[in-house]
């Protein structure tokens, strides 16, 4: 073999090796391996993948200006780092995050304005506005001789004064819904209109279909006990499958919720409906109210729409939620003057309304953001199916005395 031919072998043989040993600092940098010089080791990192809604927001570390949201956070030290998320004109994001060697981090902060838009979805007034089970539908009533009966599809429209708004039935000398109370059935497409004098006791019971329009309602007080009851067992059936797939102790702790609850106390002549009071009311076997007749959630957990959390109230009275996928319990914080929790759309979140106070908050108990603050009519409050906004009944500027009305709040 000749020298050159020898250089050539040994050429090649260097190269090789190079290029091998910058592809393996590669994969070693690439999965979080940092050459700390000063102790002459290599140390492990973590990452961030930091996401925001809205997009471009300011992302600090332990008080410091890191980086942006939707960007990595690379060759972080495993500890645990204070996370804080903003942006101009949103709610801050806040949460002490644990960083794991050799594990990427994800973070997904959604953010509200500070001063959201509100729409009016109603003009005419709107009484006892009721939600319907699958969340798509509201219906409500207007009183007078041009009112009657109304119902409120929660489609996705851009314009929310523009819904498509359906006269169900309208009012006549002997019958003015606004009225009754609304009983929606287990599959969202009829409902029962009930009339009650001031003693609870009912004058007729209606039954709507909420697909067809200016209709003439039939009376079913004859068979009224009947067909709640086949409304009841399905209510019964869903709630035993979904029930499956909570472990014993959250069903036992919703268990002694449900018989601390049955202790004796006043109850009202008159009980309003809000989306989640008609769905925590325990059946009994008389009918002071629309409320008691049907029970809405038998079991006592209300599973996320995605149907990997559970939100629960236990022996305590605490409000808690089960993580399916993580097998973990977490505790809300205690929620002065609480009317009622119900689901926001991603399944991440909760709407709580308290006393002039409607708040989202994480399902861990954590970054309680507030988003309306002032009077809002019967705790009626609910997200929208698509999470853009925010549904309450209030009257808001209107004159005193004057009927509230159906209001879109915007969270985008």
């Amino acid at each position: 073999m000749t020298h050159l031919s020898k250089y050539r072998v040994f050429f090649t043989l260097g190269i090789t090796g190079i290029v091998l040993l910058v592809a393996l600092g590669a994969i070693f940098y690439a999965r979080g391996f940092k050459p700390n010089l000063k102790k002459g080791t290599i140390d492990r990192t973590g990452l961030i993948v930091a996401t925001s809604t809205p997009t471009g927001a300011n992302v600090f570390l332990d008080g410091r200006l890191t980086s942006a949201t939707n960007t990595n956070i690379a060759y972080l030290e495993p500890r645990t780092y204070k996370v804080r998320i903003e942006k101009d004109g949103y709610t801050t994001w806040e949460k002490d995050v644990d960083i794991k060697e050799d594990l990427a981090t994800e973070i997904n902060a959604l953010l509200f304005p500070l001063a959201p838009e509100i729409k009016p979805l109603t003009t005419t007034g709107s009484t006892n506005p009721t939600l319907s089970l699958d969340g798509a539908k509201i219906v409500y009533a207007v009183p007078g001789e041009r009112g009657g009966l109304y119902l409120l599809p929660m489609d996705n429209s851009p314009f929310p004064f523009r819904q498509n708004t359906k006269l169900l039935a309208k009012n006549t000398p002997g019958t003015d819904y606004s009225k009754s109370r609304f009983i929606w059935n287990p599959d969202s497409k009829e409902l029962i209109a009930r009339f009650e004098d001031e003693n609870g006791t009912a004058s007729a019971n209606l039954l709507v279909d909420s697909e067809k329009s200016d209709q003439s309602a039939k009376d079913v007080t004859g068979s009224l006990a009947a067909t709640l009851t086949s409304w009841q067992q399905i209510l019964d059936e869903r709630a035993k499958t979904s029930a499956i797939l909570a472990p014993d102790s959250v069903k036992d702790a919703t268990t002694s919720a449900q018989i601390a609850s049955t202790k004796p106390s006043p109850t009202p002549k008159s009980v309003k409906q809000s989306p989640t009071t008609q769905n925590t009311k325990k059946t009994v076997n008389r009918e002071p109210s629309t409320v008691n007749l049907i029970n809405y959630s038998p079991s006592g957990l209300m599973f996320s729409p995605d149907e990997e959390k559970i939100l629960y109230k236990n022996g305590e009275g605490k409000n808690k939620v089960y993580d399916l996928k993580l097998k973990k319990d977490y505790t809300l914080p205690d929620l002065t003057d609480l009317i009622n929790i119900s689901w926001f759309p991603d399944s991440k979140h909760l709407v709580i309304a308290q006393k002039d106070l409607i708040s989202i908050i994480e399902t861990d108990g954590n970054n309680k953001m507030t988003i309306y603050t002032g009077k809002f009519v019967n705790g009626f409050v609910f997200a929208h199916p698509s999470g853009s906004r925010l549904i309450i009944l209030t009257t808001l500027t209107q004159a005193e005395n004057s009927l509230p009305n159906l209001y879109s709040i915007n969270l985008k």
